[in-house]
């Protein structure tokens, strides 16, 4: 179970949204943290596919921060 969050979704949506610069860090964020997430090969794909998920659960945690502010549903409400 998540601890409740100290950092309200709307700080997320300005931060990521209404400045210029924060859209270009979510851009690139994206860019490098938004593939897929699945490796075949065995232990070491299973390795490389856990890694992956663990660096896309940050963009994933933004994201829906920010889909939060915009009155989105999403798995964490």
């Amino acid at each position: 179970m998540a601890s409740e969050p100290i950092v309200p979704p709307e700080a997320y949506a300005r931060v990521f949204e209404n400045h210029a610069e924060g859209r270009v860090i979510l851009d690139d964020l994206t860019a490098r943290f938004g593939g897929g997430i699945y490796v075949k090969g065995g232990l070491e794909g299973d390795r490389q596919t856990c890694f992956n998920a663990g660096r896309r659960s940050v963009l994933d945690f933004i994201l829906g921060r920010i889909n939060q502010a915009n009155g989105i549903e999403t798995d964490e409400e």
